[in-house]
């Protein structure tokens, strides 16, 4: 995976937690404290893959 790749994917992945977690607490799809709870835990799981991918991949060049 390119740095520009991990860039935008961490960017659209962050947009996307923060927006479920807006958009969930103001429409109340699950209750605000769970759909924070699952926003977090998406992002942090997300970005803990991508970042082993990314980081495979920068290991393998040097």
């Amino acid at each position: 995976m390119s740095d520009k790749v991990f860039e935008w994917s961490l960017t659209s992945l962050s947009v996307a937690a923060l927006l479920w977690m807006i958009l969930g607490g103001i429409f109340g799809i699950l209750g605000t404290a769970w759909v924070i709870i699952i926003g977090l835990i998406v992002w942090i799981v997300g970005g803990g893959a991508l970042l082993y991918f990314w980081g495979k991949d920068y290991m393998s060049r040097v």
